[in-house]
C-alpha cells in the first residue's frame, strides 16, 4: 500500500476518534481526554499538511527550481513541529487551572474513550513502521501518533487510578505529562527540520571518515573543502575538490566512478559535485 493511502486511512480514524475524545472529555469532564482530542486535532491537521507535501514534493525540477520541490516535505515537517510546541502550551496552562479548581471526573466514560484511542493509534503506528525511518515528513506523521498513543496509555492508567483512589488532580498530571511528551517530540521534529534547512550535515555522518574514505582511493591526493548537506530527509549531497596527479581524463573519470560508490553505498550520497584538479588550491581556501 503507498503512504499516501495509508495516510488518508490514519486521517480518517483520527477524525473518528477525536470526535469521540471531545465528546467523552466533555460528558465525563476529563481534561486529560480533552487534551488529547487536542493533540488528536493538531495530528490530523498535520497528517493533511504530511498528505499534501507528498504530491508537491514529487514535482520535477524546473529552470528556477532545480531540486525541485523535495523541501516542501521539510517545511511541512517544520510546520508540525511549531503545531506541536503550541498545543503543549495550551495543556500546560490548562493544566495549571485543573490543579486550583478539581473537576469531578466520570471514569467508566474516559476509561472506554481512551481505550478505543489507543486501538486507533497502534493502528495508525503498524502502517507507518517502516517508511518513518526514511522520510523526515512521515517521521513527523509518524512523531504525531507515538503521542497520542502515548497519550492514551496515560489516560487509561489515570482514569484507573482516579476511579480507584478519587484523587481527581491526576487527571491534571496526565495533561502536564502529555504535555511533555509533545514537547519532546516537538524538539526533535523542529531541530531535524532545521538542521536540513540550515544545510548541516546529516545526524549520522561524519565529514572526516568521508574525507579518510576517499584519500584511500588508489591516485587520490587529498579530499578537501568537503560539504555535506540533505536536500529533502532522503536525498543527499555533496560537493568537494579532489586532488590527483597530472592525469588522464579518463583516469580521472574511473576514481571518479569508484568514489561515487563508497558515497552511494556507504553514505547513501546520491547527489555529488566533485572537482578534479591537479594543483592544491594555492590560498588553501577553494571557496568564496
Amino acid at each position: 500500500m503507498q503512504v499516501k493511502n495509508k495516510l488518508l486511512i490514519i486521517i480518517s480514524f483520527n477524525l473518528v476518534l477525536m470526535a469521540a475524545e471531545v465528546v467523552g472529555g466533555l460528558v465525563s469532564g476529563s481534561l486529560a481526554l480533552l487534551s488529547d482530542a487536542g493533540h488528536m486535532l493538531t495530528d490530523t491537521t498535520a497528517l493533511l499538511i504530511s498528505y499534501v507535501a507528498i504530491f508537491i514534493a514529487v514535482k520535477g525540477a524546473s529552470v528556477r527550481n532545480t531540486f525541485g520541490w523535495k523541501r516542501a516535505e521539510v517545511l511541512a515537517a517544520l510546520f508540525n513541529g511549531a503545531l506541536l510546541a503550541a498545543l503543549a502550551g495550551a495543556i500546560l496552562y490548562e493544566s495549571a487551572l485543573r490543579f486550583m479548581r478539581p473537576v469531578e471526573i466520570k471514569t467508566t466514560v474516559m476509561l472506554a474513550v481512551a481505550m478505543v484511542g489507543l486501538a486507533g493509534n497502534a493502528v495508525g503506528i503498524l502502517l507507518l513502521r517502516r517508511e518513518h525511518s526514511h522520510n523526515i515528513n512521515i517521521k513527523g506523521a509518524y512523531l504525531h501518533i507515538v503521542g497520542d498513543l502515548l497519550s492514551s496509555v496515560g489516560v487509561i492508567a489515570g482514569a484507573l487510578i482516579i476511579r480507584l483512589t478519587g484523587l481527581y488532580f491526576i487527571d491534571s498530571v496526565l495533561g502536564l505529562v502529555i504535555a511533555a511528551v509533545i514537547v519532546r517530540n516537538s524538539a526533535r521534529l523542529i531541530g531535524a527540520s532545521l538542521n536540513i534547512l540550515l544545510e548541516a550535515a546529516p545526524p549520522d555522518i561524519n565529514v572526516a571518515d568521508i574525507a579518510a574514505d576517499i584519500k584511500n582511493i588508489t591516485g587520490v591526493r587529498d579530499f578537501h573543502d568537503v560539504h555535506v548537506w540533505s536536500i529533502s530527509g532522503e536525498a543527499r549531497a555533496i560537493s568537494g575538490h579532489i586532488l590527483v596527479d597530472d592525469i588522464k581524463t579518463s583516469e580521472s573519470q574511473k576514481i571518479l566512478c569508484e568514489l561515487r560508490a563508497i558515497l552511494l553505498d556507504k553514505y547513501r550520497i546520491s547527489h555529488t559535485t566533485l572537482e578534479v584538479e591537479c594543483v592544491s588550491c594555492e590560498t588553501g581556501k577553494c571557496y568564496v
